[in-house]
């Protein structure tokens, strides 16, 4: 950027890097905050990946024991009774101006049909297991859309930091220190032609 020397001009750059740091400083705040939250929800998303798959191995192998109980015919039948209903819910949240989508999932549990009760104990059991996976399934999503829109907005924010660091802040300190030193060098040319005057 191209300023001519004035002091109006070196006044005003002053203040506009001025701004600039401030509006660094509260980047790097929000940065700050943003990694905070990310790591906290990273801890969230491994206890809940850890939950998951057991909730996933402990399905299975009631699954197994299901099929190995009533049989491969009983078990296919089952499945073909079973209707699952439910209803998703997606609210917009923000934090930090971000906005965050909130998942809710309910299920209808009462609207299975009559035959949904099956004469094997496993099957019961192995649906009711699926169900609490589902679940676990549906809050990790949650929480992994959440750390991503987060992370996103992390990049973005150290982008502009780095920016305003390395590229805008040292422009106007070298704008500011060119204008200061050719200011000073017209002050001592104007004072070196009154004292010839003089």
């Amino acid at each position: 950027m191209k300023v001519p020397p004035s002091k109006t001009a070196l006044i005003q750059l002053k203040n506009e890097l001025q701004t600039i740091k401030d509006g660094r400083d509260i980047l790097q705040q929000k940065r700050d905050i943003l990694l905070k939250e990310i790591l906290g929800i990273l801890d969230d998303v491994e206890s809940l990946r850890k939950r998951l798959n057991e909730a996933v191995v402990k399905s299975y192998n009631l699954l197994v024991k299901a099929y190995m109980e009533a049989g491969k015919d009983s078990v296919l039948k089952e499945s073909r009774l079973t209707n699952f209903k439910g209803e998703l819910y997606v609210y917009q949240k923000t934090f930090m101006g971000i906005p965050v989508p909130d998942v809710k999932f309910k299920l209808k549990t009462d609207k299975f049909p009559v035959s949904s009760v099956s004469e094997s104990l496993f099957i019961d059991v192995a649906r009711q297991s699926f169900l609490e996976s589902l679940q676990l399934i549906l809050e990790l999503s949650r929480v992994e859309i959440k750390a991503w829109k987060l992370a996103d907005e992390l990049r973005k924010t150290v982008i502009r930091v780095n920016a305003l660091e390395k590229y805008y802040i040292p422009e106007y300190e070298k704008n500011i220190k060119m204008i200061r030193s050719t200011l000073e060098e017209q002050e001592r040319e104007f004072l070196y032609i009154l004292k010839k005057i003089s």
